[in-house]
């Protein structure tokens, strides 16, 4: 579908706009998960034409943000960190120190490379800025492109990426967080795979209150209960069992329970 129409404020415009911006949003979340980035959630907005967003000098936009811990390894504070895609500017890291009352633009590093560059570019970008987040990039924006013009032609080049399904009203879309879930779920039951077959592995005494091991099993158990992966919830199940049969049984049992362990290597 096209709009030809520059002044098409139609719902239908948004959601496709979310949906193409939701998937160039998950590409880009899906190459970060690869290098082992801790990707929480993506967003998307499409109302491409909203006045609010005049005092960002920009329309729609998408962003990929992280957990608290990866922010503070980069900056070694709290506050809020993420890569932000502006429609209009591309592609830039921001972070707000907590309290700080600082707005994006104010620290945001503008990754230059174009409108919408390729997933693995803006895994680059990252790559710079975890070696230095104060001098990646430019502090000088960037545009490509006029707020609020051509979204017909926006939405084309989006399309490359592919599109999330959004669902009935796009001012209620979670389609491209239930795409992350979907990318997280698999990078985390690769890795479980990885780890419970790699070789050489030795035996490690471990001592655990009783509590933090029900603190274990109960986090195992919301993994199982939450995850779209059908293979992570298996593996999450089975680990949980074996520690809890270990628990009983004592240390001579380790090789015994290893229910985890066999489905992984059928899994690999």
């Amino acid at each position: 579908m096209t709009y030809a129409n520059a002044e098409d404020c139609s719902p239908q415009l948004r959601g496709a706009l979310e949906s193409v911006i939701g998937g160039y949003m998950a590409a880009v979340a899906e190459g970060l998960l690869a290098e082992e980035i801790p990707v929480v959630s993506v967003s998307a907005y499409g109302d491409v034409h909203d006045p609010s967003q005049d005092d960002f000098e920009g329309d729609v936009e998408g962003s990929v943000e992280f957990t608290p811990a990866f922010s503070r390894t980069l900056l070694g504070d709290g506050g809020e960190t993420g890569l932000l895609w502006c429609g209009v500017s591309g592609w830039c890291f921001f972070h707000i120190p907590e309290g700080s009352g600082r707005s994006l633009l104010d620290s945001a590093r503008w990754m230059g490379s174009g409108l919408t560059p390729e997933p693995v570019r803006v895994a680059a970008f990252l790559s710079e800025v975890r070696l230095d987040p104060r001098e990646a990039g430019s502090a000088e924006r960037p545009f490509y492109r006029a707020p609020h013009s051509e979204p017909d032609v926006l939405l084309r080049r989006l399309e490359a990426f592919g599109a999330v399904d959004g669902g009935a009203e796009p001012w209620e879309w979670a389609g491209e967080d239930q795409a992350v879930a979907r990318l997280r779920s698999t990078v985390c039951r690769r890795r479980a795979v990885e780890a419970l077959t790699a070789a050489d592995q030795e035996i490690v005494d471990v001592a655990l209150h009783t509590g933090e091991l029900e603190a274990l099993a109960g986090l195992l158990a919301y993994v199982e209960g939450d995850t779209p992966d059908d293979g992570l919830r298996e593996l999450a199940r089975r680990l949980a069992r074996d520690l809890a049969l270990r628990a009983r049984d004592g240390v001579e049992s380790v090789d015994e329970h290893r229910e985890a362990f066999a489905y992984a290597e059928e899994q690999g």
